[in-house]
Parts: structure tokens; C-alpha cells; sequence
């Protein structure tokens, strides 16, 4: 009995030291819920139907386009909507939405002189300057900041390539299937640009609004002014989003443009107690077709 007593304690000490020694595995930084939804699963809302939508008499420019009523998944207007393109800026919205997953509202980040030079559509970000994550947002939404969204890539998730994962992780998490992210910024690459359709980007829209209503608060502005600190130069930026004027109902969203892109949107308005949710790409006349296809979508709606 003591012998048998003994062979145990022996073996209960082995597999102690082996558990103890054993090689640690790197933690991974991932998208939150991404464990728990392997694939589709913490987007659990989808649009209906798209196939037989009935598109109006009117032609529009854009390559792709797709409205709808984000609250029931109606879909309003649909053209291409599985279609991969370039989005260009589009690209930022995913961008904030990793920077919002991990890091909070009033953190701090540095600008760094990668950051500082990004072009063309910039903040004009100082090498050394210290800014919120709230002042970067207001340069992404605005301006369109190629800088900031740098400066958040290369901080936010411990850099840039880590970040860049953290895009594409998301995208599958949401259901984005025909969505791939190359940058945080949206850029042309030399090659492998980033992509995706209206579809998906109505999705991404969908999550980030319903889950960070700040970016609303944000995007809604037509001008936002950033007085001087101790920490940062003053920052007096116009949107580039022409219908928050010149629309009643719209509150933002994002804009975007490249060459290969072409001109692309993402456009939010509400009336009524209706929310509708507009994708535009490759178009050459987005301000007009955005107009256009929120006045049909709410008289679908019955506006």
C-alpha cells in the first residue's frame, strides 16, 4: 500500500513539472468575440432577400450600389452588391471600428514620423504630438485622415501587421465573404488592394454604428475644431460629406476616393423613425446618386 502510495505521488510530480515547463504558446491578439463566433456569428443581423429587388427607372454611374432599411434588413436599391471592388477609404470605417475594439475612447497616442508622412489626405499630423483616440476619429471621419489611421494601425493592436490581421479577422466575424483589407488606410497598393462589396460594407456599417453610436456623434459634424494643448497644435477640419448640408436626414457617414476606386460612399439618414443605409462604388457622380437613391429609398419606405 505505501508502495502504490508512493508510485503516485511520483507521477502526480512528473506531470506537474511537465505542465510547468512546458513551452508557453504567444497570445494572439484577435478580435474579441472571435473565439466564441467561429464564422457568421456575432453579426446575427443580415438583409433580407436581395435577389428580385426591383431597380427604379433611373440609371446611376456607380458600378455597385446598395440601400436599405437597417432596422428590418428591407432592401431598397441593389446593384452588383456581391461585386468585389476597391473602396478606398471605405476601408477606414473597419479601421475604427479594431481601434474602438481595444482601446478606449480617452487613450493617448503619440504620432510617429511614419504617420506623420502619410499622404495625401491627412490630418497634417506633428511627429511628437499626443492625441485621443476621439481627436483621431475626428480626423478620420472629416478629413478622411491617412495619417491617423496609420498612427492607430502602428499603436492600437501591437503593429501594423497585428492590426491589419485584426481587420480581416473581423470581417470574417461579421460575415464579410467577399471582403479582404491589404491597409488601414484604403490606399492602391502595388498590388493585392483591398477590397470589398456594398453588401459587405453595409454590414460593417450596420455593426459599427449599432455598437459605437460615438462614431454618429462624430461623423454627423460638418466642421469640428480641435483647440491647442499642451500636448498638440489646433486642428480646424471640414467634412467631406456634402449632403450633411445639403440633406435633411443625413448624419453621415464616410467618404472615399482613389483612381482605381473611383468615388465611393457610404451615406446615413434618418426620417421618421426610419434609418436607411446607403453603399455607393466606382461611382463619378456620388453626391447626385446618393441624393437620388435616399429620396427613392424613403418614398419606398413610405417618407
Amino acid at each position: 500500500m505505501k508502495r502504490a502510495t508512493f508510485f503516485a505521488s511520483v507521477v502526480v510530480l512528473i506531470f506537474a513539472f511537465a505542465i510547468l515547463n512546458a513551452p508557453k504558446t504567444p497570445v494572439k491578439l484577435i478580435s474579441p468575440e472571435l473565439p466564441k463566433e467561429k464564422i457568421l456569428g456575432l453579426n446575427q443581423w443580415f438583409p433580407e432577400e436581395v435577389l428580385g429587388v426591383k431597380s427604379p427607372e433611373f440609371q446611376i454611374s456607380a458600378k455597385a450600389a446598395f440601400f436599405i432599411d437597417s432596422k428590418n434588413g428591407e432592401v431598397l436599391f441593389a446593384k452588383n452588391v456581391s461585386e468585389k471592388m476597391p473602396i478606398a477609404s471605405l476601408v477606414k470605417v473597419m479601421t475604427v471600428l479594431i481601434a474602438l475594439e481595444h482601446r478606449n475612447i480617452d487613450d493617448k497616442f503619440i504620432v510617429s514620423k511614419s504617420a506623420a508622412e502619410m499622404e495625401p489626405d491627412k490630418m497634417f499630423l506633428i511627429e511628437g504630438e499626443i492625441l485621443t483616440l476621439r481627436e483621431l476619429l475626428d480626423g478620420i471621419f472629416l478629413v478622411s485622415a491617412n495619417d491617423a489611421a496609420e498612427l492607430l494601425a502602428e499603436k492600437v493592436a501591437g503593429g501594423r501587421e497585428e492590426f491589419i490581421k485584426l481587420m480581416n479577422n473581423k470581417a470574417i466575424q461579421l460575415g464579410m465573404k467577399d471582403t479582404y483589407f491589404a491597409n488601414p488606410t484604403g490606399l492602391d497598393e502595388d498590388e493585392g488592394n483591398s477590397f470589398s462589396t456594398s453588401y459587405d460594407l453595409a454590414l460593417l456599417t450596420r455593426y459599427l454604428i449599432r455598437s459605437y453610436p460615438l462614431v454618429i456623434e462624430i461623423s454627423q459634424n460638418p466642421h469640428i475644431y480641435l483647440p491647442p494643448t499642451t500636448n498638440h497644435r489646433d486642428y480646424d477640419m471640414y467634412s467631406g460629406i456634402n449632403l450633411l448640408t445639403t440633406y435633411p436626414g443625413v448624419i453621415g457617414f464616410k467618404t472615399g476616393y482613389t483612381p482605381e476606386a473611383g468615388l465611393t460612399l457610404i451615406t446615413l439618414a434618418r426620417k421618421d423613425g426610419n434609418e436607411i443605409i446607403g453603399v455607393l462604388l466606382g461611382s463619378v457622380s456620388r453626391r447626385d446618386e446618393a441624393r437620388e437613391l435616399l429620396d427613392y429609398s424613403f418614398k419606398k419606405l413610405g417618407v
